[in-house]
């Protein structure tokens, strides 16, 4: 069986089930340390439900299939082991600064209603409206992402923008323009890197590494971009390719810092091995695949499905496969579905 189809059938196997009481430690690798998993539980489901949205698109699960699927993963992003509310979102009066679960989980309702669920519309628009206003009163042109939380990062704005757009191209609304015009202003007038040209990570400046381009966020960037600023997108990938790209003993991978910085790992960029990041090489491939870069989303493949193979064939080593999990988990599988689909028709 290949690495892709491990992966898939890693991500259907999770929808599956009719029972949900929360993710575990068997899901997500992060909550063998953080038992909150860090916010990867609604980023999980917002790239599964792309990688249920690019396989309907290219015709390998029929509708039906798929908005089984899309139903299983709204519900579980809504589910309270989930959500960031004391009760059910739709009797929440004020949605609040919650900007980093929204735009997941708008992102998951704008492909739900893209693959035919349709029953999730008011509230796809309300989020819209809600995180639209939570974009245009903030000077930085970056919503609030958690409350009593200051940082904010580019890679989640661009995410809140793209939730936008989706709720746009699926509903005939306005939501994404003024916002993505006023992030993309201060994206370049204020946060871009002087030497490298690179978008910085952090609005805020709160962090060490705010004003540095991050690998993590900058794949993550770059992907969610290519929808709503694709010019944009393009070029800034074209920079991170020449400046945190590296090819070594037959590998290719990118920097979660420039050679430049030293910077420590995080729970956003797993490990760094020899200044290449897991989350950023992953999700670089992710990028490549929007992007539609043949060369380098091939070099990539190779290099993650040598990897990808070993942790597969030793997860279930004791001592071991709690660690080679961060590559195998359901995050890890569903980016990785929606990055590895008819790449000859990139």
């Amino acid at each position: 069986m290949t690495v892709g189809r491990k992966a898939w059938n890693r991500v259907e196997e999770f929808l599956g089930t009719t029972s949900f009481e929360g993710f575990t430690s068997d899901d997500l690798f992060i909550m063998n340390f953080i038992k909150k998993g860090w916010g990867q539980d609604i980023a999980a489901l917002s790239n599964m439900a792309e990688a249920v949205h690019l396989r309907y698109q290219a015709g390998s699960i029929d509708q039906e299939h798929a908005m089984i699927l899309m139903r299983q993963i709204v519900r579980r992003a809504v589910h309270k082991s989930v959500s960031p509310y004391r009760s059910r979102i739709e009797a929440v009066n004020d949605l609040g600064a919650y900007g980093y679960y929204l735009e997941h989980l708008n992102i998951t309702l704008g492909l739900a209603c893209a693959v035919g669920v349709r029953e999730f519309k008011d509230l796809n628009l309300r989020i819209s409206e809600h995180l639209h206003h939570q974009s245009m009163m903030q000077d930085n042109a970056h919503a609030r992402l958690i409350p009593h939380i200051k940082m904010r990062w580019s890679a989640d704005q661009s995410a809140i923008l793209k939730s936008l757009w989706l709720c746009d191209q699926n509903h005939q609304s306005d939501f994404h323009s003024a916002p993505a015009e006023r992030w993309l202003n201060h994206m370049i007038s204020e946060m871009t890197h002087a030497d490298t040209g690179l978008f910085e990570t952090e609005a805020m400046r709160v962090k060490s590494y705010s004003r540095q381009p991050r690998g993590c966020s900058h794949s993550y960037m770059v992907h969610y971009m290519s929808s709503f600023a694709p010019e944009v997108a393009n070029a800034q990938w074209q920079l991170f390719k020449e400046h945190m790209c590296e090819h070594r003993m037959g590998l290719t991978g990118f920097r979660e810092y420039l050679l430049s910085y030293e910077g420590k790992w995080t729970p956003d960029s797993g490990p760094i091995i020899g200044g290449i990041g897991v989350a950023a090489t992953g999700l670089a491939l992710k990028a490549a695949y929007s992007l539609g870069d043949q060369e380098m989303h091939a070099s990539l493949k190779r290099s993650v499905d040598r990897v990808l193979t070993v942790f597969q064939a030793t997860k279930s080593i004791p001592g071991i496969g709690i660690l080679t999990s961060i590559g195998t988990d359901v995050l890890a599988s569903a980016i990785y579905s929606n990055a590895t689909l008819a790449v000859s028709k990139l």
